[in-house]
């Protein structure tokens, strides 16, 4: 599915750059990150037992996702495969969907489901468990625009540099963090820096420097694109989101994720129902029993996901604050409820699913990238013996330099202004401007893409480099000049 020539190998790949860490790497374990817990509560005389993990989103072993099944969205799929398929130590299910159509092999989501530029869908059910790139849990009520406007064309956006097949009425945005080339099938639309049409093709194109590559699925004709879409036309991509309490409108790379479902169940440490509110009116959420699904934040800050045994939503509200909980959403129940813990279903769903909340966990910290305020979504580094290490592509395109990789001697010759540097592929030697310096780190290659050491790289083509402990962020100051 990814990129077989030249270019495309060298689109996988990401440079290792050094960081040392200026606060030593705490030992996160993983029974502190991941807890789980049975318990049983009694409510108005009942006994309920609820089933629950608690998630420390600040250690940076653990990412959270949002995932569809078969990594598209209205697929249906057995949740163990899901749950296999995206390496996951914990999930749960996610949004509601039409689990009922005859089309079997198309089941739509009601909900909304982000996944950084990932698995846009924005659904009805606006009330969401989030997690945004400062790694906090929240519940919130949220409106997501994920569209680009072209000429006289308007299209939902499917994702930003992902791509797992064409979709109907499918529309991708590839910057040069994808790759060098586009050649999916379907129409491309090449962007220049200016945000204006350069060409149309259904050709494989090359992704223009500092521009993109808008692409549409193959159900749109290039005869009928081209009537639309003249070179000259502007492009206009509109990613944000919306929270329809407090008004507030953010670019939605400050959320990591969200997932719609609902009713809300608690704010702030209090019962909060409003089935009106909310938008649910049918009496299999408001009024009758069954097992279900939850997710919500407990006084620590945690990311909690559960399942609780039979009973109405306002029984496991009540339950749920008995837990630590102060802030949780009922999410689908019944024949979908389904809880992973560490390879081993706690809850079998019913049927096949629509998509999941899950948590991965890595053997390395993972260090997000921040550049002059603007964190990179998913593309992350990682540290291994006080090292930071990040993809170059990231890097590089945002220091606006230009990088060439020769896959004949494995070597990345970059260069930005006055300043050259050249790397080689499990070679600790580097040349800048033409002098032999020794890095702390050779670049690697890791899961088919490259990385190599970042401080030294960012320092050496003069971007400055901050550290946040906390978050495990590195923060880079470039000029835009």
């Amino acid at each position: 599915m990814r990129k077989s020539s030249i270019f495309k190998i060298a689109a996988c790949m990401s440079v290792l750059l050094l960081l040392p860490l200026y606060e030593a790497a705490a030992a996160f374990a993983e029974d502190q990150a991941i807890v789980r817990e049975q318990r049983k509560i009694s409510y108005n005389g009942s006994l309920y037992t609820v089933d629950l993990i608690r998630i420390d989103l600040k250690d940076p072993t653990i990412q959270v996702k949002a995932v569809a099944a078969n990594h598209q969205v209205g697929s249906v799929q057995p949740f163990t495969e899901m749950m296999e398929e995206n390496e996951a130590v914990v999930g749960i299910n996610g949004t509601f969907f039409d689990a009922f159509t005859k089309d079997i092999d198309y089941r739509t989501p009601y909900g909304i489901l982000v996944n950084n530029n990932d698995l846009f869908y924005g659904g009805d059910k606006e009330t969401s468990i989030t997690v945004s790139t400062d790694k906090e849990a929240s519940v919130q009520r949220l409106a997501i625009d994920s569209s680009v406007n072209v000429g006289r064309y308007g299209f939902k956006l499917n994702g930003v540099d992902r791509y797992y097949g064409d979709q109907e009425r499918g529309a991708w945005v590839f910057t040069k963090d994808y790759g060098d080339v586009a050649d999916e099938p379907g129409v491309k639309v090449s962007i220049g820096q200016d945000q204006k049409v350069i060409s149309i093709s259904d050709e494989p194109v090359r992704i223009p420097e500092g521009g993109k590559v808008l692409l549409l699925s193959t159900d749109h004709p290039i005869e009928q694109v081209s009537k639309q879409i003249k070179p000259g036309d502007k492009f206009v991509m509109n990613q944000t989101v919306s929270n329809l309490d407090s008004k507030k409108v953010s670019p939605i790379e400050q959320l990591q994720l969200a997932i719609g479902a609902g009713p809300k169940l608690l704010t702030g440490g209090q019962v909060d129902i409003d089935f009106e509110r909310d938008r649910f009116n049918d009496p299999l959420v408001t009024s009758e029993a069954n097992v279900r699904s939850f997710a919500g934040v407990d006084d620590n800050g945690r990311l909690v996901l559960g399942i609780i045994s039979y009973c109405t939503i306002e029984q496991m509200a009540n339950v749920l604050l008995e837990t630590g909980m102060t802030d949780a959403i009922n999410l689908d129940g019944g024949a979908s409820s389904a809880l992973y813990y560490q390879g081993t279903l706690l809850r079998s769903p019913g049927r096949l699913l629509s998509n999941a909340l899950i948590v991965q966990q890595t053997d390395r910290p993972q260090v997000q990238i921040s550049v002059n305020g603007h964190v990179t979504g998913d593309k992350t580094g990682y540290i291994e013996n006080g090292i930071t290490m990040v993809p170059f592509r990231i890097l590089l395109n945002r220091l606006n330099a230009k990088y060439e990789w020769n896959a004949d001697d494995s070597s990345l010759h970059i260069t930005k202004g006055k300043e050259q540097i050249d790397l080689r592929l499990h070679s600790q030697t580097a040349q800048v401007n033409g002098e032999a310096v020794t890095m702390d780190a050779e670049p690697q290659i890791i899961n088919g893409r490259i990385f190599v050491p970042l401080r030294f790289v960012a320092q050496s083509l003069g971007a400055p480099v901050e550290w946040n402990g906390e978050l495990y962020r590195v923060n880079l100051s470039i000029s835009v000049k």
